[in-house]
């Protein structure tokens, strides 16, 4: 078993890198789509359990509608708020985190993780294209500070390495670019697939009056 924690943002503090390009109420949506396409993908992923964290109340209720696991976030920030969602777990769990705007993430890509993380004494990254990381696969017994943030990827290699722990890398494209600002966008509406949040980009993109500069 698999536990998979998705923390996610309140909605008013949702993508403002996009704020250029999308307004209050699209971003809202745009997040709320992509938390859909996470959870479609999670909930029919065998062997896993999945728990959301949030202090947004509208996350909270996509996220019960699905039958997943809430926490309610209390920290004051991501990495506090990983903290807390993973205190109660025993040593023996596998926990997997997860940002919740990988709309293309895919049951493969679970498996795929999971298949790499071989013993407990080891963790299993995967890179986003930035030089962050977008999913972090460990045992509650060899738990890594949580260090995501500008080049986490970096930190929580160096981490691994001061605790004798090995990393190991597996690059995944649909894991490898979160959506954040305009190329993200752009992005996503070219990959192949019809998820959520693909047709809501691709209905920005060709009817929103704010768009020209894309």
């Amino acid at each position: 078993m698999i536990h998979v924690i998705v923390p996610v943002k309140e909605l008013r503090n949702a993508k403002r890198r996009l704020a250029d390009v999308l307004d209050t109420a699209q971003r809202h949506a745009l997040s709320l789509a992509m938390l859909d396409d996470m959870l479609a993908t999670l909930t029919h992923t065998a062997g896993v359990l999945t728990t959301i964290i949030s202090r947004d109340s509208a996350v909270r209720e996509r996220a019960m509608a699905r039958g997943v696991t809430i926490v309610i976030d209390r920290a004051a920030s991501l990495n506090a708020a990983l903290d807390q969602a993973v205190s109660c777990l025993r040593n023996d769990v596998m926990f997997l985190v997860v940002p919740a705007d990988l709309p293309l993430i895919r049951s493969e890509d679970v498996r795929e993780l999971a298949a790499a993380l071989t013993d407990r004494r080891s963790v299993v990254l995967a890179p986003a294209h930035d030089g962050g990381t977008n999913a972090l696969l460990m045992y509650q017994e060899a738990r890594l500070p949580f260090l995501f943030g500008t080049n986490s990827l970096a930190s929580h290699l160096a981490a691994a390495r001061q605790r004798g722990l090995q990393a190991r890398l597996v690059h995944l494209p649909r894991l490898a670019r979160d959506i954040d600002d305009i190329d993200d966008l752009l992005w996503l509406a070219r990959q192949p697939g019809e998820s959520a949040a693909q047709r809501l980009v691709r209905c920005y993109l060709a009817h929103g009056t704010r768009y020209h500069d894309l």
